[in-house]
């Protein structure tokens, strides 16, 4: 058997300084991972980084995000693109064959030779080489077989490029990447496809618009897309597997969702349908991720305190006309850990972790001025539970525990610092997600609620001071976000007498 020759045609690039230039386009590409960040704005979508970073953390804590805003703001998008981002650098990392060549003369040759470590995914090599018997010429003799591969390219340019290179230095070694069919690389299982996006109808009253039903006269199941994309996720354990309902609350959630909701929270698994001997159950993988979006209006009903319990709300702004328009928007693609961040799995074990676990985690742990963090955060919930009380909107151990895993998370994301004189920046993300988003009613019932919860986010707290929504700019804030959204809040409440998170 032979293998010497493995010509590929436009398959490959050779990379330089960490930068590869396509021939047909003459446009700069990075070989590492594109930031998320940067693939939106290829993608032509612009939003907060602070909105990216609190999605990707709070997928860490639990999975079921809630994404409120205006019909247009990107919602579904964003998830859809996350989703697709991932896909990408799945099959990137999966597929690549990556090694390094000598520049010698393969401006001439016009290719180089691989060893067969290199393109074992191409050819299993490692199948046909080592000892075996062999007969020359009618005489036996014992032999080794080694498989050696060529590989060759056709391009004006990279030609000149490597004899260019090897005037410089024909010593050097310069990477080359082998491009590969990603259809190729997969298991069986997988079908490329790791979200789908559900419209909820108004109608939905029961769970089976979700997950199905077994059909009594065709004595078989009846999946449905989330059905089956369960599925994929229970068969492939260590991929995210977005569930995107679009316009969640177009019925209630209550009716179509609370099987989930018990089975996200419990662990425990969903009853399908049962017979004479078996009861059917369908289990919800760890690796599915789940996101609601609510447009803003008056055909959709409000969420439950159930349902907000057990998310993180995130609200979705405009971009201005002209922002979007002259592209006046950040182009700092840079996170912090970038790997962490965008790698939804990564540190799943936090969403089990008890009170004290969490203690044990932030030991030690000072903020900016040397005081205890632990305490810190407990003297802040405390403050936050005691005025939310007055008003009816008390919260407990499950919102307790989470926002402190969220806390977890992002100091693990920055690096996990023994000072951490960042922590307010996420402490005011959870409480805009997690203690604003029940607040709801009349000026007389939560009217002063929002004064006083506006005065705990600035730094120099005065409850005996007046708070003047209108002129925020007066004020030290400690936590800006929550405090414009109160901001928010209290000029429709003095305009409509009545106000929710959502409008």
């Amino acid at each position: 058997m032979l293998f010497n020759l493995l010509e590929v045609e436009g398959v490959f690039k050779i990379t330089l300084n960490s930068f590869v230039k396509s021939e047909e386009e003459n446009i700069p590409q990075t070989t590492n991972k594109l930031s998320f960040y940067a693939y939106l704005v290829e993608k032509g979508y612009y939003f907060d980084k602070k909105v990216i970073e609190n999605y990707l953390l709070s997928l860490k804590v639990k999975p079921f995000v809630i994404f409120v805003g205006n019909s247009g703001t990107g919602k579904t998008k964003l998830s859809q693109l996350y989703a697709q981002y991932l896909m990408k650098n799945r099959n990137c990392e999966s597929s690549d064959i990556i090694t390094s060549v000598k520049v010698g003369k393969s401006f001439s040759s016009g290719g180089w030779s691989l060893s067969s470590k290199d393109i074992q995914e191409l050819v299993p090599s490692d199948k046909y080489e080592g000892d075996l018997d062999i007969v020359v010429d009618g005489i036996p003799a014992n032999g080794k077989l080694n498989v050696n591969t060529r590989i060759f390219f056709k391009s004006n340019s990279l030609q000149n490029h490597l004899k260019d290179l090897y005037d410089e230095d024909p010593n050097q070694k310069i990477d080359l990447v082998i491009k590969q069919d990603n259809d190729n690389q997969d298991n069986g299982e997988f079908d490329g496809f790791n979200y789908k996006i559900i419209p909820i109808g108004a109608n939905w009253t029961e769970n089976r618009h979700i997950l199905g039903y077994y059909n009594v006269i065709t004595e078989s199941y009846q999946s449905t897309p989330t059905f089956d994309l369960i599925k994929h996720a229970q068969k492939n354990k260590n991929d995210p597997f977005f569930l995107i309902l679009d316009e969640m609350n177009m019925s209630h959630v209550e009716r179509y969702f609370a099987d989930f909701l018990s089975a996200i929270e419990s662990g425990e698994s969903i009853p399908l349908y049962s017979d004479e001997n078996n009861v059917y159950e369908l289990d919800i993988p760890k690796n599915l991720l789940i996101v609601g979006t609510v447009n803003v209006d008056e055909t959709t009903y409000m969420f439950s305190p159930k349902v907000l319990d057990r998310a993180n709300v995130l609200e979705f702004e405009a971009l201005s006309v002209n922002d979007y328009m002259n592209f006046n928007f950040d182009n700092d693609y840079s996170f912090k850990d970038m790997d962490y961040l965008l790698n939804p799995l990564n540190g799943i074990e936090i969403r089990n972790y008890s009170i004290l676990d969490l203690m044990n985690e932030f030991n030690g742990v000072k903020t900016e001025n040397n005081k205890n963090l632990w305490l810190v955060l407990s003297n802040e919930l405390e403050l936050f539970q005691n005025a939310l009380k007055k008003a009816g909107f008390d919260f407990g151990f499950r919102v307790i525990n989470e926002i402190l895993k969220f806390m977890l998370v992002a100091w693990r994301y920055e690096g996990s610092p023994d000072v951490w004189d960042n922590w307010e920046r996420y402490f005011d993300a959870q409480i805009k997600q997690k203690m604003l988003p029940k607040l709801h009613g009349s000026e007389k019932a939560i009217g002063s609620t929002i004064e006083e919860l506006f005065n705990f986010c600035l730094v120099e707290r005065n409850n005996n001071e007046q708070v003047k929504y209108y002129n925020l700019s007066e004020y030290s804030v400690r936590y800006l976000e929550s405090a414009i959204k109160l901001q928010k809040m209290a000029n429709t409440l003095s305009n409509q007498r009545y106000v929710s998170f959502i409008n």
